[in-house]
């Protein structure tokens, strides 16, 4: 049995090698070629991505502001207090009030926090509602300087609502 063994037994000799092992030059320019191409695509792709942040940010703060207008409305429709001087929004049991102004991060028109928005509103009853329901439209858009939006879906946001008076 050892004799067996031993015909079949692989032996393995170790070999100094007679130089250094390295990469070739096509190997080398092959792999930074691919590197290169790798870094081009993600720098691409991270100004693409910024451009979208920015764009999600502002509709973000436009729908907080539309938000903020209808919810503050919807709590005192017909308030015209002193607190209500510079809102953005009149009062709603009016017939229908048409006005384009700027708007503030808190919702008035004379805004501490930086006026960012443009804001297109038509608010109050008609005969469609009836006298105790308003109708709000609201559209907001942006840069400042801009001219009202009709086919940009990426600088405005509007709203559509119904707020009751009672």
């Amino acid at each position: 049995m050892n004799a067996l063994c031993q015909r079949h037994s692989v032996q393995f000799q170790i070999r100094p090698h007679s130089g250094t092992v390295a990469f070739s030059m096509v190997e080398v320019v092959f792999a930074m070629a691919i590197f290169t191409f790798a870094l081009v695509t993600i720098l691409g792709l991270l100004g693409l991505a910024l451009g979208t942040n920015k764009q999600s940010s502002d509709q973000i703060q436009a729908a907080n502001i539309a938000c903020l207008l209808i919810t503050t409305r919807r709590a005192s429709p017909t308030n015209t207090g002193a607190n209500f001087t510079t809102f953005a929004l009149p009062n709603l049991n009016q017939s229908m009030v048409t006005n384009t102004t700027t708007v503030g991060e808190d919702g008035t028109t004379t805004a501490t926090t930086g006026t960012r928005y443009n804001l297109y509103y038509v608010v109050g009853t008609n005969s469609i509602t009836g006298p105790n329901t308003a109708s709000v439209y609201l559209l907001l858009w942006w840069p400042l300087n801009a001219k009202m939006p009709t086919n940009n879906p990426s600088a405005y946001y509007e709203l559509t609502t119904a707020v009751s008076l009672q």
